[in-house]
């Protein structure tokens, strides 16, 4: 579609496949954030035999490494028409009376402010143009609790009500804003047995794939998804609508 997207997060996991499809899909995509310079060198190498990839480095934790991905899209491609927040983090696993406090203050850093920051500084760009999408991605854990760390809900509860807000104010201007929830998802943060248990609570009796995610949110970018704001997209095969019950029938 020859659009501009910036992607957080999109060397691995979420990320990489949401850049993926809109590679694909023949957009320009700014890649931005930290990893392993082997995982970094990995990812772009793939983007890139498939179209335009660039990739920024940028801990969304900083704002003034958001202001200057944001900046560095700009200035390569002249405009920024989707952004894309995948980036984020689980947080340690353990109970609410063993609490590592810094740890969920990082995890609420990264998930919640790393989504204002980046939404922030891509906005005044949206708003100068009059148009633009932001789509962030939350989780279950913004609507349901279930076993993740309290940072994690807090954080991704956040997500959900902060892009309500972002929608408000930013839709007069032309700019649509949008979250998508996903549920369990095979990535990096889920283990075996994690997996094994997760497994049972989705329709298809298996977890998600990253690239289902990935294609949730290419759909929510289009223009025939224009109805669709300030909205929250349950990702999650059904987790939600049975409440955590075994819905897998073989």
């Amino acid at each position: 579609m020859n659009r501009v997207v910036i992607v957080t997060g999109g060397t691995s996991g979420i990320g990489f496949e949401t850049a993926r499809k809109f590679v694909q899909e023949g957009d320009k995509v700014v890649v931005a954030g930290i990893d392993k310079p082997e995982t970094i060198e990995k990812a772009m190498e793939a983007l890139g035999e498939i179209g335009d990839a660039r990739f920024v480095e940028c801990n969304i934790a900083k704002p003034e490494d958001c202001e200057s991905a944001v900046r560095f899209a700009v200035e390569t491609y002249g405009r920024v028409d989707v952004m894309a927040n995948v980036a984020g983090v689980v947080g340690k696993r353990e109970p609410f009376t063993e609490l590592d406090i810094a740890d969920t203050l990082n995890t609420v850093q990264i998930n919640l402010m790393g989504t204002i920051h980046m939404g922030h500084y891509v906005s005044r760009e949206m708003v100068n143009n009059k148009s633009g999408v932001i789509i962030n991605v939350g989780s279950i854990c913004g609507v349901i609790a279930n076993t993740e760390s309290i940072g994690y809900h807090a954080s991704k509860g956040g997500v959900r009500t902060v892009t309500q807000a972002m929608a408000r104010e930013l839709s007069p201007y032309g700019v649509r804003v949008v979250s998508v929830a996903p549920g369990w998802v095979k990535t990096g943060m889920i283990d075996k047995t994690i997996e094994e248990v997760g497994s049972k609570l989705h329709m298809k009796g298996r977890i998600i794939e990253p690239a289902e995610i990935a294609g949730a949110i290419y759909l929510l970018s289009l223009p025939e998804a224009s109805a669709i704001n300030g909205s929250t997209v349950m990702a999650d095969d059904g987790y939600s609508s049975f409440k955590g019950v075994d819905g897998y029938q073989a």
